[in-house]
């Protein structure tokens, strides 16, 4: 019996992961022939690097992708920031549930470990949507060394975590990391409640960001979430806004 009921449960676990949001390849398929001088790309079972060309490099992001969501959906977001000169990591999630691996980002980096080596002194800062920035705020929390001014792992040095749409289930509040909050003031998927609670865990170098118009799913290219908000901006206009509001706050402006 014990057998039939894990077999089950694993059956309709697959069911469920298996209805997830495809990425809008056409659109990030324009993107990316507009930025091919600018941006070059490497693709690995683990996942995708982006990386910017001809421009000193900024920091790197690595990005932790929603739940259910094609991981390819946020390479729109990815490519922006690549284009401002941020090295952008994204993983590919098992399953498309971002909790399933909290550790992707070391499996990414170990497909070309020279890469991760020749960019270590730059800051490093993750990121994710939805329950992928859960993941991410997760992860840090596990790895970050206190007594340390950003924590240390894998040879990356991390300096902040940004959240889009997101919020931390482990308190960051004893943590010396950066944290960014991105929202859609659209948004009807994430808890409302949660979130503004979650805020007691933020750490004291905490920045909220609202994107007046957005929603909860224009965060990457898949279309609109069941449930979630009008929007009042294009999904393009949403992630110009998320990628600059990110540099901004990267660079201190």
């Amino acid at each position: 019996m014990l057998v039939l009921l894990i077999a089950g449960g694993f059956a309709a676990f697959k069911i469920y992961t298996g209805n997830y949001y495809a990425a809008d390849d056409a659109a990030i398929a324009d993107l990316a022939k507009e930025l091919s001088d600018e941006v070059h790309t490497f693709e690995a079972p683990e996942g995708m690097v982006f990386l910017p060309q001809d421009q000193d490099y900024r920091a790197v992001i690595v990005f932790y992708p929603g739940a259910k969501v094609e991981y390819t959906a946020y390479s729109g977001l990815m490519y922006r920031l690549a284009e401002r000169g941020y090295i952008c990591l994204l993983p590919k999630m098992a399953d498309n549930v971002a909790l399933l691996s909290i550790n992707a980002v070391d499996q990414l980096k170990a497909v070309r470990p020279e890469e991760p080596q020749s960019v270590e002194n730059l800051d490093w800062y993750l990121a994710g949507h939805s329950l992928g920035g859960v993941a991410a705020a997760k992860y840090l929390k596990e790895n970050w060394t206190p007594g340390t001014e950003s924590g240390d792992h894998s040879g990356a040095s991390y300096k902040g975590i940004i959240l889009c749409a997101s919020y931390p289930l482990e308190s960051l509040a004893d943590t010396d990391l950066r944290l960014l909050s991105i929202l859609g003031s659209n948004d009807k998927v994430i808890k409302m409640d949660n979130y503004v609670a979650a805020k007691e865990k933020w750490p004291a170098d905490a920045t909220e960001y609202v994107i007046q118009g957005g929603i909860h799913s224009y965060f990457g290219n898949y279309g609109i979430q069941d449930g979630d908000g009008e929007p009042e901006i294009t999904a393009d206009e949403q992630l110009d806004e998320t990628a600059e509001v990110i540099d901004d706050w990267i660079m201190g402006n």
